[in-house]
């Protein structure tokens, strides 16, 4: 039984994992690479109609490119306040010229091994803690203790 919720736990940490950002050359774009585009000042200003106020970069997947620029489906944005603002997958055009930096997402081994092995440390420390059996409930006779003077 233990040996399943610990695979259940490991799993669900690999599931949630941990990434990194390695930098990425526009030549080897690949449609649905999930890419974190860092905009310059004058994108920020330009995209913020659209974008919001102050982004510093848009994090989402790659659709394609076109002579305007990167098609992008937006999960997330990162003001420069650092404030990280979730999307929905809009879609949103960001012309070259605003792009400074492109970095693809890849999973960090070490990481999501590291998150992994706490969560599943915790486990175990709960479970030697409490015991298998802690449901909450009191053991003994029905009806309390020792009836009131």
């Amino acid at each position: 039984m233990t040996s399943r919720i610990a695979a259940l736990v490991a799993l669900t940490s690999f599931l949630g994992g941990c990434y990194n950002y390695a930098p990425l050359r526009r030549s080897q774009l690949a449609p649905t690479t999930y890419l974190a585009i860092t905009l310059t000042e004058a994108g920020s200003e330009e995209l913020a109609p659209y974008l919001g106020p102050n982004v510093l970069t848009v994090r989402g997947h790659f659709l394609g490119t076109s002579e305007r620029g990167f098609l992008m489906s937006v999960a997330a944005i990162e003001n420069r306040r650092g404030d990280i603002l979730e999307w929905n997958g809009e879609t949103v055009m960001v012309p070259g010229e605003f792009v400074r930096s492109l970095e693809q997402r890849q999973p960090a081994a070490g990481k999501t091994v590291l998150l992994a092995g706490a969560g599943l440390a915790g486990f175990f420390v709960a479970y030697a803690a409490f015991g298998p059996g802690a449901s909450g409930a009191t053991s003994g006779a029905v009806g309390g203790g020792p009836s009131p003077r």
